[in-house]
């Protein structure tokens, strides 16, 4: 059995029901309360903004309507990037989205005023060194100075889960993991029809790959103490997360 590889997740998130459901959430949940008090504290409203792992545009939408006028979709997905550059023309604006591999980004260097990678987008990209690399395509393209938000998951930090990675430290211990898998904190989570590959990581395992990617820590801080997000929301595409700000 091979091990998840990106040409998997592409194709994962060019499923029609992963993309109608990134697609709904343009219009029915756009930024959590949490997003909008942590991207606008480092995200300059005047600045050139790069939304990786845009989807259908869910944030990339939301920031337009908090001011921001200069931004950039990209997604790994041709039919996520497609409803988005479909949702722009009903709307009338002009912007952009690509199709585009945050391992390897189509942009020249000292390009952007800041960059996001929402929904633990980054986490969804196999191989701890791909991972990095994707940490230092985004310092590449970021101008000296700016700032890159991200969320994470945390597997330290989450009681509920704590049984789980366990069992699961036994199965690693044993050799007796998901032979898909590439390394410890990999999952494959299965939501209805669609199957969702994502690394939990652990807070010092993200420190040590932005170290690598030559990023500098900023903040970090846990979804709940940012905002009080509507449990509707959170129960329809996020549960809790850690919010990352890091400076090129």
């Amino acid at each position: 059995m091979s091990k998840i590889s990106r040409e998997q997740v592409q194709e994962w998130f060019a499923a029609p029901e992963t993309v109608s459901y990134y697609t709904k959430a343009v219009d029915e949940i756009g930024l959590w309360n949490s997003e909008r008090a942590f991207f606008t504290k480092y995200l300059p409203k005047q600045g050139r903004i790069l939304d990786l792992g845009c989807g259908a545009g869910r944030t990339t939408f939301g920031l337009h309507r908090l001011g921001y006028t200069d931004l950039v979709g990209v997604d790994i997905s041709p039919g996520m990037v497609e409803a988005a550059q479909g949702h722009a023309r009903r709307l009338g604006l002009s912007i952009p989205f690509v199709v585009g591999d945050a391992c390897s980004l189509p942009f020249d260097e000292n390009e952007f005023d800041g960059a996001l990678f929402s929904f633990n987008g980054l986490m969804q990209i196999p191989r701890r060194e791909n991972r990095v690399k994707a940490f230092s395509e985004i310092w590449r393209v970021l101008k000296p100075g700016a700032f890159f938000v991200f969320t994470t998951h945390d597997r330290e930090s989450q009681p509920e889960f704590f049984p789980y990675w366990e069992q699961e430290t036994a199965l690693w211990e044993a050799g007796e993991q998901d032979p898909r898998l590439h390394e410890f904190g990999d999952r494959l989570v299965k939501e209805g029809n669609r199957v969702i590959f994502i690394h939990i990581p652990t807070r010092a395992e993200v420190l040590s790959c932005l170290e690598e990617a030559g990023l500098k820590y900023v903040e970090d801080a846990w979804r709940p103490d940012i905002s009080e997000d509507d449990p509707q929301v959170v129960r329809y595409f996020s549960g809790s997360c850690r919010f990352w700000a890091v400076q090129k």
